[in-house]
């Protein structure tokens, strides 16, 4: 990193800024990670209409780093304080083509805006967010498959095991070995836990599939 700050390059410090920051919330050093992102997103923010988009791309995947680390982190305040930014830069980007996950775009944006409320367990607020992505043609099926495990964290937060099933089938379709990843896998064994009188069949043989218990 302290390469990318001596090279005066303001995308390659963003870049180099957001990976060490992921790198420092996978390790659960959560404050350290929004200190970084914070500190880095103030150097850059601002006058966005004289930027180039690869600047705009950069910055904008820096905020919604942020955005995740303290929405991980149960700061409210400062991931709104993240969105607020975001949603700005994203609006001087011209198209919305959510193409590639390293894009930046108004969709990844609300992808993360989805996620953002269901790790603060405000699921009517997710799943309102969430509606109008799943009308949107998404192209990426690991960006689809995301959208869709989120709405079904929303709808087990709410109680509605049988819509939280139906979204992690639409998510498996479009990336199977996505649901199978050891955070899916855990919400499919709560699920199938919490439906004690086994009144959706389905999603205990499905919980079977995945190799996990109840």
């Amino acid at each position: 990193m302290a390469e990318a700050e001596r090279s005066g390059d303001p995308v390659v410090l963003a870049s180099s800024v957001r990976v060490h920051a992921h790198v420092l919330a996978r390790e659960k050093h959560t404050a350290q990670a929004v200190t970084l992102v914070r500190h880095t997103a103030d150097q850059l923010t601002g006058t966005y209409d004289q930027r180039c988009p690869k600047y705009l791309a950069a910055v904008g995947l820096l905020l919604l780093r942020g955005v995740t680390a303290t929405s991980s982190g149960g700061d409210r305040a400062a991931t709104q304080e993240f969105l607020t930014e975001a949603k700005d830069v994203a609006r001087y980007v011209t198209l919305d083509r959510p193409d590639s996950w390293a894009n930046f775009s108004p969709t990844n944006v609300a992808l993360h805006e989805v996620s953002a409320s269901v790790a603060f367990g405000d699921a009517g607020v997710a799943l309102a967010a969430a509606r109008p992505l799943m009308r949107r043609h998404i192209p990426v099926p690991e960006r689809r498959a995301a959208l869709w495990v989120e709405a079904a964290r929303a709808y087990s937060q709410q109680g509605r095991l049988a819509d939280g099933y139906q979204a992690l089938r639409i998510a498996e379709s479009c990336a199977a070995q996505d649901v199978r990843r050891p955070a899916v896998r855990d919400l499919v064994a709560d699920m199938a836990a919490r439906d004690r009188h086994r009144a959706l069949p389905e999603l205990h043989h499905f919980s079977r599939q995945l190799g996990v218990s109840a």
